[in-house]
């Protein structure tokens, strides 16, 4: 793990199982040199966000941890935020208000449908149509300037929903315009651990970042001190079979190459 980051983490203050002290030790022992939480931020009031009240409190425990650890590891201050379209000044200030060193920006709701969680829509509209309205969100959050990576890019396959049809433009499209507004795409390794049992992204997306020339950066989505690092071995040899030599790592929203 020397020389590796995990950058997408939940603590107890989110959805996560363990506190930020107790993932920091586990990352230690992990052997990272550098770890980011992020736990989510939502502008819809639902149990698996922080509360907002709460914010104040996880900045000053990430920075006072920060400060105590810093002879062992790197903490870097990050956020999961859920993009929702039209609420972008809402989002912005919100973002603004927070000293993060990056931001995640991620889909979980179709209009107000959480189907990260909720199953009970699936079948409403054709697998290719809820691709194209997914990864239309995709798009605008992109577009948006709001955020450093976009989180888990193809997580609307988690429940192993695919395609009817070849999706290949669409899937292009969409990192053209990442590509276009300079962000970073997380490989999530959680999503082996999903039903889908696939990287998030696939290698397909996966390739298409390398073809657009678009950065990587490396996380766990650890919600629990085992899953921290999780495949990293065969994530980083996906990287590296692909072309990849350089992972992405970020301070105060300005980022910073690590060779692989």
């Amino acid at each position: 793990m020397i020389g590796l980051v995990d950058y997408h983490m939940h603590s107890v203050l989110s959805d996560g199982k363990n506190s930020h002290e107790e993932m920091i030790l586990a990352a230690i022992s992990k052997g990272l040199d550098e770890i980011g939480f992020s736990d989510h931020v939502c502008l819809k009031p639902v149990d698996w966000a922080i509360r907002m009240e709460d914010i104040p409190v996880m900045t000053r425990q990430i920075l006072d941890l920060k400060q105590k650890y810093e002879n062992q590891i790197q903490i870097r201050y990050g956020i999961e935020v859920d993009y929702f379209p039209g609420y972008e000044d809402e989002l912005s200030d919100l973002i603004e208000s927070i000293p993060v060193d990056y931001v995640i920006g991620s889909v979980h709701f179709i209009g107000d449908w959480n189907f990260d969680v909720d199953q009970s829509l699936y079948g409403k509209w054709s697998n290719d149509k809820l691709y194209e309205m997914y990864f239309g969100l995709i798009q605008q959050a992109a577009q948006s300037g709001l955020f450093d990576t976009i989180g888990h890019i193809d997580i609307i396959k988690k429940f192993r929903v695919y395609p009817e049809t070849n999706q290949d433009k669409l899937f292009d499209d969409t990192i053209r315009i990442i590509k276009d507004y300079n962000l970073v795409v997380e490989l999530n390794t959680g999503g082996m651990d999903r039903p889908c049992a696939e990287f998030t992204p696939g290698i397909k997306l996966l390739e298409m970042c390398y073809k657009h020339h678009v950065p990587v950066t490396l996380s766990s989505d650890a919600h629990r001190v085992e899953q921290i690092a999780r495949h990293y071995e065969s994530a980083t040899a996906m990287l590296s079979h692909i072309g990849y030599t350089e992972i992405v790592g970020f301070n105060k929203r300005i980022r910073r190459m690590i060779r692989l």
